[in-house]
């Protein structure tokens, strides 16, 4: 299988595609279908935070788990909301100063966070959900 790439303009928008890698290393890069997928995660999130028990049926009916009181305990004990409280500007900050410390990078956090990130999507995803 060749290498697929669905249109991408400009090299910035790479920073928000997806890359699948086939078996025989082919590469697929495809921006839209990762937002769908960013989106249907933090929605899936959501679902099994508000309502455990339907997503508990969920997982025993696709045979995930045969026992639905164990599937409803573990899905009422994961913190499935956290993702909400965390600034992931503070993680980017983490990673790369452990990156800048073992000298894998020499651009500064300000620098990383300044030109890699754009939190517009998290954002909107957040609001969009808001509970």
């Amino acid at each position: 299988m060749a290498a697929s790439v669905a249109p991408v303009h400009d090299a910035s928008e790479l920073e928000s595609a997806v890359a699948v890698l086939a078996r025989n290393g082919g590469l697929v890069v495809m921006p839209d279908s990762f937002a769908l997928a960013r989106r249907a995660i933090l929605k899936a999130t959501d679902l099994c935070a508000s309502n455990p028990e339907r997503a508990a049926r969920f997982i025993v009916s696709r045979g995930y788990s045969g026992q639905l009181d164990y599937a409803v305990q573990a899905i009422r004990e994961i913190p499935y909301m956290r993702w909400r409280d965390y600034d992931p500007e503070d993680t980017v900050r983490f990673y790369a100063l452990r990156l800048r410390e073992v000298g894998m990078t020499k651009n500064n956090a300000k620098k990383i966070i300044a030109q890699g990130t754009d939190w517009r999507f998290f954002n909107e995803i957040k609001r969009e959900l808001k509970t």
